[in-house]
């Protein structure tokens, strides 16, 4: 029902919602799942005075033809809205409780309600995209995504649009959407950093804050407040001040400095304190996280094979009990997590286990691998072979399926040869395997010693064949930085065989040279200590056999 207030050709009032009754206020008609008992329509009464409605008719219509509407509940005669109240028309598992328990069968868009007044006022609401005038006012209002409502905002609007009174919003059944004052904390926006701080250590969780109500809010009117849950309660742990003023839809981030913590898994929830907040429901949320070590870390990751086993990470259980790795989830930066199968029995203390892309593919390139510590996870996301800005090609994240962070690795591509697996490091850090093939189920090959700093081998290269040399080094630090250039005998720079990297004091690396023509050239390595406080430069010769061009 469009009603307008006429002067000559002009119109200078137009509403969807008859004066003097209720509005509908909120639809609620596509639950995440089965929608049957979840559907809701709200009314919402502006006036001062209760409005009974007894004999109002709430129908659905079916925008797909004309005429096709049909009584969803009548009111009763004890039903009646409060002075500035709600009724809620809905199945019986709205949360909270209806006013009036009603089977609505709504559909989704392009659809309709209608509410029918005793008195023969009507007012439509209709969503989606229709073709027949009877089934919206002025323009139909968005197809809601499923699991949101379509709510009037503010609550008295009647600018003579559906589209313009009604947008998709968190389903609040008997409750304002849009309260007066409501800070809200915003869903899956809490982040602790770093992300698995060691015991004891100082940690600062951050979250964004969205002002959801009608009116601003000053610089430090919200608070939020942390507490680590236990079984006996909440233990508060610190809380922080919104530090800016907010007005009605915007977001704030917000960051908490905690104290230290024990070691092991914690939820902690964090909370946005207003005073007189009109929607508490949506003022917290939680974060599980593990300060400490996990009892599962990874140890090697094949992110770019070359003979067809598909891409695998070697984990090692870090723990003193048996772990069940179907506890455990895999994922790489943004994909969803997988969850290992096929493997059996739990892995015992210290042992190894290999989480593959493609377990059968694995076990035909490694035969000799212990079929029961090779698992499939599924689904497996690909790892990435380039870098990005920030000089990281992924990060691959162990979890426990409750979400509790176990171990995290960020890992770089440049300079690692194709085929050739990351391994952790005695020492802690990564850098390529010293096993081309990688070493799943066993722990890194140990390099033998070099007669001097720095080794080419071999030093002669066939004209046919591969072309494959290893450079090695051995340097005077535990850790240093690496370069190797190729040069011709004129002294031109050829080639970068490897480029400056962190490396440890022992290791080596595999290179082709199957691109160079034939001809006698230098292999310069650059070294210096992790610190730059000494540098060494030394040369070996490299021959590949011949006729130049």
């Amino acid at each position: 029902m469009v009603v307008g207030a006429v002067v000559g050709p002009l119109v200078i009032l137009t509403l969807c919602s008859p004066p003097a009754h209720p509005l509908i206020a909120e639809v609620f008609y596509d639950a995440v799942g089965d929608d049957t008992g979840h559907e809701f329509v709200e009314l919402f009464n502006p006036a001062a005075t209760p409005f009974p409605l007894a004999g109002a008719r709430l129908e659905a219509g079916d925008g797909a033809g004309a005429g096709r509407w049909s009584l969803r509940w009548t009111g009763a005669r004890a039903d009646t809205i409060r002075a500035g109240g709600r009724f809620v028309v809905g199945g019986a598992s709205v949360v909270p409780a209806p006013d009036a328990i009603a089977s609505l069968d709504l559909q989704n868009g392009p659809d309709a309600v209608r509410m029918i007044w005793p008195d023969g006022a009507t007012e439509v609401v209709g969503y989606g995209v229709h073709t027949l005038a009877e089934y919206y006012c002025g323009a139909p209002a968005v197809d809601a995504p499923s699991g949101q409502s379509l709510a009037r905002v503010p609550d008295d609007s009647d600018l003579g649009s559906n589209a313009q009174d009604f947008r998709a919003a968190t389903p609040s059944p008997g409750a304002a959407n849009l309260p007066g004052r409501d800070a809200a904390l915003i869903g899956g926006t809490l982040t602790l950093v770093p992300e698995q701080p060691a015991p004891a250590a100082a940690a600062t969780l951050a979250a964004a804050v969205v002002n959801r109500g009608a009116e601003p809010l000053a610089e430090r009117e919200v608070e939020l407040l942390v507490a680590d849950v236990g079984e006996t309660g909440d233990l508060p742990l610190a809380s922080a001040l919104v530090a800016v003023p907010m007005a009605p839809g915007d977001t704030a981030r917000v960051q908490v400095a905690l104290p230290g913590l024990a070691a092991g898994k914690r939820l902690l929830r964090a909370r946005a304190r207003l005073a007189g907040d009109a929607a508490p429901a949506n003022d917290a949320d939680s974060l599980r996280v593990r300060v400490g070590l996990g009892p599962l870390e990874v140890t090697e990751i094949q992110f770019h094979p070359t003979h067809g086993e598909g891409e695998w990470v070697e984990v090692r259980n870090r723990s003193g009990a048996p772990l069940a790795l179907e506890g455990f989830s895999l994922a790489d930066r943004h994909g969803p997590p997988g969850v290992p199968s096929g493997g059996a029995g739990a892995l015992r203390p210290e042992s190894l286990a290999v989480l593959a892309q493609d377990r059968l593919a694995l076990l035909v390139a490694f035969p000799a691998l212990d079929r029961s510590r090779v698992w499939e996870v599924r689904p497996w996301g690909s790892l990435n072979n380039g870098n990005d800005s920030t000089g990281v090609a992924d990060v691959v994240t162990l979890r426990e399926t409750d979400g509790t962070p176990c171990d995290r690795v960020p890992y770089g591509a440049a300079g690692v040869p194709a085929g050739v697996p990351l391994e952790r490091r005695a020492s802690g850090d990564w850098g390529p395997a010293s096993d081309p093939l990688g070493s799943p189920l066993a722990p890194p090959r140990a390099l033998p010693p070099l007669a001097a700093r720095f080794a080419v081998r071999p030093r002669r290269l066939a004209a046919a064949g591969p072309r494959v040399t290893s450079v090695g080094w051995d340097l005077p630090w535990p850790r240093g930085r690496v370069a190797v250039d190729l040069y011709d005998l004129a002294g031109r720079r050829v080639a970068a065989v490897l480029a400056e990297s962190t490396v440890p004091g022992r290791g080596e690396r595999s290179w082709s040279a199957a691109e160079l023509a034939p001809g006698l050239y230098l292999l310069a390595m650059t070294a210096r200590a992790e610190d730059g406080a000494e540098t060494t430069r030394l040369i070996q010769p490299l021959r590949i056999e011949g006729s130049a061009p």
